[in-house]
């Protein structure tokens, strides 16, 4: 069965996961048309972000009393990593909605537009690493040995992110509210996830740092980035939060996959 040029049969997740080649090369193409004609391309962004967490680094340590070889790295690996994942909710409610010309008139599985994005934006990621290399060679700090743990990290909050971007693109192109309810959130998220300000400046055990998801993924990625291992707790509240976005990624997609076609 066909309809609007989509083959219906091919949605399975796994055949658009393995599609590596598709969406990987799709998502360089993104970056590339982006900074065409460019001298510095992608690392444009990099700079902006530089700057940002070099400016609210020396203004914020003063206002908070906090040492500027402390705070900065510290603001500096939060902004990189808050980054990553603001930017992945931000967009992905008008994914299918932006991209249905191509689920329209071509054969493609929806999630290979989804890991489309994710890819985009790892790329982006990646550039801005550079900031907090630049941060490690500027105060003179040597990697220690639980940076190893970044890379399960990494890979446990990428997994969330993918499927939270898996259910708010789905349900964006059902409702077309999401994006900016999403928007509205994600802002909302920024000041009550400890980015600017560090989980120790509230009581041990405060509920806003406790029932905040994103805190615990933020943890698992930021502290193996400035030299200290991260809290069981924040381990085991992140592949909580993992499991349950899988979850509800693979219940939307299964029930609602068919149905992108005619909302967009």
């Amino acid at each position: 069965m066909r309809s609007f040029g989509v083959d219906l049969g091919q949605i399975h997740p796994i055949t658009a996961l393995c599609a590596v080649d598709v969406w990987g090369y799709l998502a360089w193409q993104d970056i590339r048309l982006r900074y065409r004609r460019s001298t510095i391309g992608p690392f444009w962004i990099t700079l902006s972000m530089a700057f940002f967490c070099l400016s609210l680094g020396f203004v914020y340590s003063r206002l908070f009393k906090q040492d500027i070889i402390e705070y900065l790295p510290f603001v500096t690996v939060s902004f990189v990593m808050w980054g990553l994942m603001a930017s992945i909710m931000t967009e992905t409610p008008n994914l299918f909605v932006d991209s249905a010309p191509y689920i329209k008139d071509i054969n493609i599985n929806p999630l290979v537009i989804v890991m489309r994005a994710i890819a985009r934006h790892v790329i982006t990621f990646l550039h801005n690493v550079v900031i907090i290399v630049g941060v490690y060679l500027w105060f003179g700090s040597a990697p220690k040995a639980t940076l190893l743990l970044f890379v399960p990290g990494l890979v446990v909050t990428l997994i969330t992110m993918t499927s939270i971007a898996v259910v708010l693109s789905v349900v964006g192109a059902r409702f077309r509210d999401v994006s900016p309810v999403i928007q509205s959130a994600v802002q909302v998220i920024f000041f009550v996830t400890p980015i600017t300000w560090a989980p120790t400046m509230l009581p041990k055990g405060s509920r806003i740092i406790t029932l905040n998801p994103f805190t615990h993924l933020l943890e698992i990625t930021r502290a193996p980035l400035l030299g200290y291992a991260p809290d069981t707790r924040s381990w085991g509240s992140a592949m909580v939060v993992c499991a349950v976005a899988v979850a509800c990624a693979v219940l939307t997609y299964r029930l609602k996959a068919r149905e992108i076609p005619f909302w967009v």
